[in-house]
């Protein structure tokens, strides 16, 4: 589906882009979720081995991740220019770098052990948690291949294909989980490992998905490393891979800093994270159609075009986020009861998931103001703006409440609190003013592109 940008940008386009992308997102929630509720029946420290190994993950994954998004900033400008061969170039490029990230990645698989370590895990966190790295490790490179399709499919403004996929590896991760993680039917009972594991064969159900539909239109114009190409994918993708990664290490430092606290603290973390990831989601979903339409608008040459696409996706993200922030205030209890979790860790989430509640309208306009700013091309400012507020802000305050104040997670997340304030403030600021349309324009891609 190659999309035509109308003449007005409003909630419908936003809408069309979104709904998709917020159920692959919350299919995905979904299968932490039940990791989640799966592993929290064998105890509080094998809940928190899997949210401190999960933050690992992410560290590990953060950068390529971010990268190979660059491709899809690009492949949606190309498509804005009508130029469908450089599209698909772009599309190969971005394979090529996750087929190099997952080679790559395979060669941490020895250290997943004292990478584990240096998570801050100890005692029987530390082999749990090792157990867990070492499968998600191994599936790396299907997880880079997975975000270089959806790239290819999000740029042209196809959100459904990689929701379809998602959805069915869902299905399978749910339903494996009880299996490997209890040992049902005769099988061997693999504890937190098994949880990876599902993950891993659902990976496998995602990206075969996704290379389906991607046959006809990409292999018979397949082409090889482009250098052109694929320097631009890394100009727009390296500060949101360098901003990723900076990020998710702010975020095991918070998370260190809770497993120093106790299993109970870092537990109640995991929990509220799960929940609150329903919330934000739709803001981020929100943020991603955004992205797409304001890369589209700037291929096509229409700057008006991509401040239409940021306000319309902020109004519907602030309006779905504070619907879920006061659910969130008024049930507590019952949300925190899914999880089944100890006494001790379910009354520490419970007051930490009222402090996320009250962020949730910040969130919304940070969410879409980074996801528009990004899809401009505008990711160096990002990149900068996620060092400052992070490692200034977010970290500084964090340390405050859990080491000299005491408060344990709830004190943790004054930090996250502030983090969401002022991005969500200096990110409006940026919006709206003029020089992320300019900065955009001059990186944009040229309509009249050679074919690959």
């Amino acid at each position: 589906m190659e999309a035509r940008l109308p003449a007005q940008i409003g909630h419908a386009q936003v809408f069309r882009l979104a709904w998709p992308i917020l159920v692959s997102m919350l299919s995905y929630t979904a299968m932490t979720v039940a990791d989640s509720i799966f592993v929290a029946q064998l105890g509080t420290t094998p809940l928190a081995a899997l949210g401190l190994a999960a933050t690992g993950v992410h560290l590990l994954q953060a950068f390529p991740i971010g990268l190979i998004g660059g491709a899809r900033v690009q492949i949606a400008q190309a498509v804005g220019a009508a130029d469908l061969p450089r599209a698909r170039a772009l599309a190969w490029q971005a394979l090529y770098l996750a087929a190099g990230f997952g080679a790559l990645s395979l060669l941490v698989l020895p250290f997943a052990g004292p990478f584990t370590l240096a998570l801050g895990a100890r005692g029987e966190l530390v082999e749990h948690g090792t157990a867990y790295l070492w499968v998600r490790i191994a599936s790396a490179p299907l997880v880079f291949a997975m975000f270089a399709l959806q790239a290819w499919y999000q740029g042209r403004g196809d959100t459904r294909t990689p929701m379809v996929a998602v959805l069915a590896a869902n299905a399978v991760n749910i339903g494996l989980d009880p299996f490997l993680i209890f040992g049902w039917s005769g099988l061997p009972a693999l504890g937190v490992e098994g949880a990876a594991l599902a993950t891993a064969v659902a990976l496998v159900v995602q990206v075969l998905v996704l290379i389906a539909p991607a046959v006809r239109p990409l292999w018979p114009h397949r082409v090889g490393v482009q250098r052109e190409l694929a320097a631009r994918i890394w100009r727009t993708g390296l500060p949101m891979g360098t901003g990723y990664v900076l990020d998710v290490l702010s975020f095991v430092v918070f998370t260190s800093l809770l497993a120093h606290v106790g299993d109970a603290h870092l537990a109640a973390h995991v929990i509220v994270v799960r929940i609150v990831m329903v919330s934000f989601l739709p803001g981020h979903a929100i943020g991603e159609a955004a992205g797409v339409l304001v890369g589209q608008s700037i291929g096509a040459g229409r700057p008006e075009a991509a401040r239409q696409a940021w306000w319309s996706a902020s109004q519907q993200a602030l309006a779905l986020m504070l619907s879920l922030g006061a659910v969130f205030l008024l049930l507590p209890a019952p949300l925190v009861g899914i999880f089944r979790a100890e006494p001790e860790v379910a009354a520490i989430a419970i007051e930490v998931l009222g402090l996320a509640a009250l962020v949730q309208v910040f969130d919304a306009i940070a969410m879409v103001g980074l996801g528009s700013l990004n899809g401009a091309g505008d990711t160096r400012f990002t990149m900068g703006l996620g060092l400052l507020v992070t490692w200034f802000g977010k970290v500084p305050v964090s340390m405050l409440g859990v080491l000299a104040l005491g408060w344990g997670a709830y004190g943790a997340w004054l930090g996250i609190v502030v983090d969401v304030m002022l991005v969500s403030a200096i990110a409006l600021l940026r919006i709206q003013g003029s020089g992320w349309l300019g900065h955009a324009q001059e990186d944009a891609v040229p309509a009249t592109a050679p074919a690959a």
